[in-house]
């Protein structure tokens, strides 16, 4: 359990399309009894180094005592599974971020369905 900013939940699909863009969610709960700021950052793990990054377009935000926020964030999902992987930070009086917690999510990579126009008829009588 984290200090200060605490990860309850990922929120994402169980699998995606390769290709396709996945929406997250980061979960955070300020666990202080005042109002705090609190940030999230994450990373990608499919088996390469280093790991991209997890877009969230606002990170960070002021969090009320006892009160959770949905951090919304994406990535393009590879051609393999991924592990997002989720951290949270509080900020200090003395002006620095510090560590607090972290949480990981699996994300499978499904197989894409083939539509009905995705099939041609060939003429197998032609010269």
């Amino acid at each position: 359990m984290a200090q200060y900013a605490d990860i309850i939940e990922i929120v994402a699909p169980s699998q995606a399309v390769a290709g396709e863009r996945v929406n997250i969610t980061v979960r955070v709960k300020n666990t202080y009894s005042g109002a705090i700021s609190v940030m999230v950052g994450g990373g990608l793990d499919f088996g390469v180094s280093p790991w991209p990054g997890i877009d969230f377009p606002e990170n960070w935000a002021n969090v009320d005592g006892g009160a959770v926020y949905s951090f919304n964030g994406s990535f393009v999902m590879p051609d393999s599974r991924v592990t997002i992987h989720a951290y949270s930070y509080w900020y200090g009086a003395d002006g620095y971020w510090y560590f607090d917690d972290e949480m990981t999510k699996t994300v499978n990579l499904a197989a894409l369905t083939p539509q009905v126009s995705d099939f041609k008829i060939a003429d197998f009588y032609k010269v």
